[in-house]
């Protein structure tokens, strides 16, 4: 069982009901801050153990999702077929200290940061945790500390390239991050940002890719610099950075817009890196919700995805659900306590769902998902109901005997008793066959969740 996490929780008055339901207004903000700063300190000195927790068992099936939270529907409906689901810590991600160095430069941008913790989102938090620790006493369900490893550095970095960063990766690369850009620009108003509806020349950047989600640098400030002195012993240099209301010319905004997009690229392709190897690191499948990113894997570096990547997908993006309203924590017992006979359901899956893994057709595969459905939830199910019903009827019929044979040995003494075992020894036959037969049916781990709900 996982505790390291909720160790801390349960003495904390984070998860505390009370609390929880008052949206923490009984609890002042230095409350909260040092509670959060106790926390991550609490993370920080356990990571080892978490990382542990996770990589203990290397060939189960996991997926890992970093920046997204993953709703508790979908995460119900991966359990069918997933050994784990590791997703980010949302309450270390928020107990995260603000970058003092990049506070100062916001507010020298006029963009004036709210510091004080968001209760709302801190309430959505510890609710969301409330849920999850069914799933994750169960061990099917780990939250791990990601945000960590983006945190950005104290120190602003300035950076120059003569070729404008153009070169920074391989040029295929690079040229499909130019043709899926989407530039917006913005004025400043006040404390405030507008955005140039017609893309006018201004002073503040943001860089887009099509069908992307992902979280990485993408804003940028035309600055005007004036070197004040260097010293070539130290190479140090003092300058003078402004960011004046004059629009700029189209030959500067054209350079700078040029080097923004290609420092875009870079800082999105660090992510997904990061991200993949954080989940190699953790043992568990990558997954991401951005179809830019899909599409940047799979043209660029050839990834083909296994079958077991093939059925995680398939589980994320279509309704895969075999039971609504099932008690998840029914759910999770069964899948413990019946190993073997999930992994046989988990192996009919993927044979079923095997035929459609390289099929572009949305139709199709909707199509070919039902049938599987239908095959597993309804026509296999009900297979299992009429062999135990047999089952039932000759164990009925054996116990008749048996204890028809045994009322008669009071009686008759030695050929009763004889009877009586004949018949005990069928019904030992008939349990195993129930046993051998039954459990072996790939819906047979389907079948025991309907009938716990």
């Amino acid at each position: 069982m996982s505790q390291i996490i909720y160790d801390f929780l349960k003495d904390s008055f984070l998860y505390d009901d009370r609390y929880i339901e008052n949206y923490y207004s009984i609890a002042s903000e230095l409350e909260l801050k040092n509670e959060f700063t106790k926390y991550r300190n609490y993370i920080l000195r356990n990571m080892s153990k978490l990382h542990e927790e996770i990589t203990l068992y290397a060939n189960q099936i996991k997926i890992f999702s970093i920046d997204k939270f993953i709703d508790f529907s979908k995460i119900r409906q991966m359990s069918f077929y997933l050994d784990q689901v590791i997703i980010s810590d949302p309450l270390f991600k928020i107990a995260t200290p603000n970058n003092l160095s990049q506070d100062v430069f916001s507010e020298y941008l006029g963009i004036k940061k709210e510091n004080n913790i968001d209760r709302q989102e801190l309430t959505n938090i510890m609710q969301n945790f409330k849920k999850a620790e069914v799933l994750v006493e169960a061990t099917y369900l780990k939250f791990f500390p990601t945000s960590y490893f983006f945190e950005l550095k104290s120190e602003i970095p300035l950076l120059y390239s003569e070729t404008q960063f153009y070169d920074a990766l391989p040029k295929n690369i690079m040229d499909l991050y130019h043709k899926n850009t989407e530039l917006r620009t913005f004025k400043k108003n006040g404390p405030y940002l507008t955005i140039n509806k017609n893309f006018e020349r201004d002073r503040t950047l943001e860089v887009l890719f099509k069908n992307d989600d992902t979280i990485f640098t993408n804003m940028y400030n035309l600055f005007e610099q004036k070197i004040i002195s260097y010293d070539e012993k130290t190479n140090v240099a003092e300058f003078i950075m402004t960011l004046p209301n004059t629009v700029p010319s189209k030959e500067s905004f054209d350079n700078w817009v040029f080097q923004s997009i290609n420092q875009s690229a870079i800082s999105h392709f660090k992510k997904i890196s990061l991200d993949i190897n954080l989940s190699m690191n953790l043992k568990a499948q990558y997954s991401t919700t951005s179809i830019f990113v899909d599409m940047i894997l799979k043209s660029q570096f050839n990834i083909q995805s296994d079958i077991k990547s093939h059925v995680s997908n398939l589980m994320l993006n279509f309704d895969l659900n075999f039971f609504e309203n099932i008690n998840i924590k029914e759910l999770m017992a069964i899948r413990k306590n019946d190993g073997e006979e999930f992994e046989v359901f988990r192996r009919e899956l993927e044979k079923q769902l095997r035929d459609i893994k390289n099929e572009k057709d949305i139709s199709i595969i909707q199509s070919k998902i039902q049938d599987v459905k239908h095959e597993l939830d309804e026509v296999q199910i009900t297979s299992i109901n009429s062999k135990i019903k047999k089952i039932r009827k000759k164990s009925s019929i054996d116990f008749i005997i048996g204890t028809a044979g045994l009322g008669a040995s009071f009686v008759t003494g030695g050929l009763s008793t004889f009877a009586t075992l004949i018949a005990l020894f069928n019904g030992y036959k008939t349990y195993n066959d129930y046993q051998d037969e039954v459990k072996e049916n790939p819906s047979y781990f389907l079948w025991k969740v309907k009938n716990n709900k």
